[in-house]
């Protein structure tokens, strides 16, 4: 078995080296493209057809939530409750926004239409779905009304599937890149001051009550004062986001910032190249090659962790699997943010595939109650306590390893006899400190899009396995 998934990873290897070898301008040219749209205030709606619905979620999770990094949140919804997603679409999207539609198929015909709709309403749209076999050529034309198209070379669903959510991560990751660019964003190179993520200093050249405007160079924009007491004509104000955050003295030292501007940021190793160095002026090519040249470091580092998983172990944990679903047993997953959407997927392939399965963050009414009425930590937990019985199997699934609604159900699923599996990135956290744990699978690393990524490959190996 251990061989079959050996030949399983250098399988996703050849497929995404294809895929990044080939795409890695066109994804930095819409990263570029999605920048500019949010800056004109457009939001992103992601559309995932069938088994990519968990994808959507998982790209506007990202989009809205981008951690701890200090990144500004972007606008973002994936709605679920449309089969099509046209009828949605109309009734959601505005002007300016962007639509990506994701689809673990080639030629789907949801997805065609779909994009067809956004594209004649002038949104901006951009195709993740899949392209021919296993030869690696490339796929035969776009899905129509795509600006930006992406098709993995594969017929496999989970293959596809890593290969995309590596592909949405970039998307989400680099963005940010063009934000430390304001001059790139607009159509005639008049940069907003305060746009980007940082906040910036510039000169108070004139005073209107609650407002002021602030020069910097030779851009002008009008920013909100009631922070500072008796904003004057010629003082330095640290900006962002179109408010004055504090009056910065002169001659004193740099402000508290200046080094997350250069690229310091104590959080930055979280996520490696999401903040590029940045180069006052710097054209729009320059910045282009520096994405493009991430994304093939984004792809080789999720390809050398997936190297580095333990065959051997995930072949004895499928196993185990393998024997609790055929005695009737259901494979039950759960995690949070990003990690709940990947608990979905789990859920999904496992249910494609014949198991019975379920993820416990899709009972949103039944995660909002206990965690209203008892606590977050027991949204999981008191679900297993209604539903889980010595036969099922419960997968926590955590970038960190230390979420304290994970280890409490981990604890109620030991107490009730359940296999118990665990994936965690980093050391492991507080998984690793748990004994009784039947499997734990951890990716030494420390960057969170990535640990993801290659979270997906265990759990689609696991799932081959046990069949």
């Amino acid at each position: 078995m251990s061989a079959a998934l050996a030949e399983r990873v250098a399988e996703r290897e050849r497929v995404a080296r294809a895929f990044f070898g080939r795409e890695a301008p066109e994804l930095a040219r819409a990263c570029h493209a999605m920048a500019r749209a949010f800056a004109r205030g457009g939001a992103l709606i992601p559309f995932g057809s069938g088994p990519a619905a968990t994808d959507a979620a998982h790209a506007a999770v990202e989009f809205v939530h981008p951690v701890i990094v200090g990144k500004r949140a972007l606008p973002a919804v994936a709605p679920s409750n449309d089969p099509t997603g046209l009828s949605t679409l109309d009734r959601l999207a505005r002007p300016g926004d962007i639509v990506l539609a994701i689809s673990h198929d080639r030629n789907d015909p949801t997805t065609a239409a779909l994009l067809d709709r956004a594209h004649e309403r002038g949104l901006l749209t951009i195709g993740l779905t899949a392209g021919p076999g296993s030869d690696g050529d490339p796929p035969s034309g776009p899905p129509p009304g795509g600006d930006h198209a992406f098709a993995v070379p594969s017929d496999d669903p989970a293959i596809v599937q890593e290969v995309q959510e590596t592909a949405y991560h970039v998307l989400w990751e680099l963005v940010h890149v063009f934000f430390e660019q304001p001059g790139l964003l607009e159509e005639h190179g008049e940069a907003c001051i305060t746009c980007g993520d940082v906040a910036v200093e510039a000169t108070v050249v004139e005073v209107n009550g609650a407002t002021a405007t602030i020069e910097d160079g030779a851009a002008r924009e009008q920013i909100a004062v009631e922070l500072i007491d008796d904003v004057a004509v010629g003082d330095r104000l640290l900006c962002h986001a179109g408010v004055a955050l504090e009056r910065v003295e002169r001659g004193s030292a740099e402000p508290a910032d200046r080094g997350a501007r250069n690229g310091d940021h104590a959080t930055d190793f979280l996520y490696p190249f999401q903040r590029l160095e940045k180069s006052d002026g710097a054209g729009l090519d320059s910045v282009l090659a520096d994405v493009e040249a991430s994304t093939h470091q984004k792809a080789e580092e999720v390809i050398g962790l997936r190297a580095r998983v333990d065959l051997d172990a995930v072949a004895r944990c499928g196993a185990a699997l393998r024997e609790r679903l055929e005695a009737g047993g259901r494979l039950i997953a759960f995690g949070n943010g990003g990690s709940a959407t990947d608990a979905q997927d789990l859920a999904a392939d496992a249910l494609a595939g014949g198991r019975h399965a379920l993820a416990l963050g899709n009972d949103v009414a039944t995660v909002t109650a206990v965690a209203n009425d008892v606590g977050f930590e027991q949204i999981f937990a008191r679900q297993l306590i209604a539903l889980g019985t010595p036969d099922d199997v419960a997968v926590a699934i955590s970038t960190s390893g230390g979420s304290p609604n994970l280890i409490t159900a981990l604890e109620e699923a030991h107490r009730q006899g359940m296999l118990t599996i665990g994936l965690a990135g980093y050391d492991g956290g507080r998984l690793a400190e748990l004994d009784w744990l039947d499997h734990l699978f951890v990716v030494g690393c420390d960057h969170i899009p990535r640990i993801q990524e290659a979270q997906a490959t265990i759990y689609h190996l696991m799932l081959e396995a046990a069949r």
